[in-house]
């Protein structure tokens, strides 16, 4: 009878345990999702509707949206020399839904910056230059301002560490979630949450 209770008692105790760890999830879609959470460095924000999102290479960190997913279909990794993936969201209150494509990198032909930046524009219509910015130990290649297209708004940058071989290939892209197109692709706020997010790149060295 003692050894019964005993494991009820016990089962009771990792049910209880598995209800507690569930309920300390915090109510966002990147933590919902069991894919996305896996990617998610804490619990805690890092900064008001961000969550730092580390890579499973372990070369770079970024600042995640906390309702935005990570694609299952789309990801792919090569040990820790090569990380493909997407995410992105809806956002109903602007009408507009977004992903984001990161190709990471950790080799030496990430310094061919000009093949890199035709493998960027390839697959797009855009045939325009590449602005380049130097921000600390990173130099940034924009698309010259952000390329439009009547269906949709996107944005194609190269980071390259100056530290290292790493780099990641940036594409942001959004559509109207609305049939009357009566949305604004690019807005200030899509604007602020560009940059918070590309300039938030931090590769680990």
């Amino acid at each position: 009878m003692k050894r019964v209770i005993l494991l009820l008692a016990i089962v009771l105790g990792v049910t209880s345990g598995c209800v507690s760890s569930q309920e300390s999830i915090p109510d966002t879609e990147a933590f919902k999702d069991e894919f996305t959470r896996n990617f998610m460095k804490s619990k805690e924000e890092t900064e008001d509707g961000y969550y730092t999102f580390e890579s499973k290479t372990k070369g770079y960190t970024i600042l995640f949206p906390k309702n935005a997913t990570v694609s299952v279909g789309d990801y792919s990794a090569e040990q820790d020399k090569l990380e493909s993936l997407s995410f992105g969201e809806e956002l109903l209150s602007e009408k507009i839904s977004y992903f984001i494509r990161l190709i990471y990198e950790d080799n030496e032909i990430t310094d061919e910056i000009d093949t890199k930046l035709k493998l960027l524009s390839s697959g797009t219509d855009y045939e325009g230059e590449y602005k380049k910015i130097e921000k600390g130990d990173k130099v940034i290649y924009l698309s010259d301002d952000g390329p439009k297209n009547k269906d949709y708004y996107y944005l194609l940058v190269y980071v390259k560490s100056t530290a290292s071989n790493k780099a990641i290939r940036f594409s942001y892209v959004s559509n109207c979630i609305v049939e009357e197109k009566s949305c604004e692709r690019i807005t200030k706020k899509t604007e602020e949450r560009i940059n918070k997010i590309l300039y938030s790149i931090e590769f680990v060295e």
